[in-house]
């Protein structure tokens, strides 16, 4: 009777798929977080204008708030999602300090398919007559 060799893997032959399945498990939320213009109606673009109220200059994507006062009168408080800081400031003209709250701007962009007050910038224009890309 013959017996086969037993085969050993070595520790790295075993940890490397275990070491696969756990990045995957990490970068599954991230990559599933990141929806581009999904809950943007892409269709067709909106203007409007208003005052800065705030901003969340954070990752993965800016943020700035403008109050619009509707044709009823109503003041509705827009969220506008701009791109990454990074882009925004090496290739955009972009600072934390572009968006000042209280300066009345003109913008365009994507509006959300759900109706709510929620847009892709895709341009902003300011009382100075600059206007900035929301996402360079």
């Amino acid at each position: 009777m013959t017996y086969a060799p037993r085969v050993r893997l070595s520790p790295s032959r075993k940890i490397l798929p275990a070491l696969l399945v756990a990045l995957l498990l990490l970068a599954a939320p991230t990559l599933r977080a990141h929806h581009g213009l999904a809950a943007f109606d892409t269709t067709h673009t909106i203007k409007l204008e208003g005052a800065i109220t705030g901003q969340d200059w954070v990752n993965p994507h800016a943020f700035i708030y403008v109050d619009v006062k509707g044709a009823d009168g109503k003041v509705v408080n827009w969220k506008l999602e701009l791109g990454s800081l990074g882009m925004l400031t090496k290739y955009g003209g972009w600072t934390e300090k572009t968006a000042k709250r209280g300066l009345k701007v003109t913008f365009q962009g994507f509006p959300a398919k759900d109706g709510s007050p929620y847009l892709s910038l895709g341009r902003m224009w300011f009382p100075d007559g600059q206007s900035l890309e929301g996402k360079p």
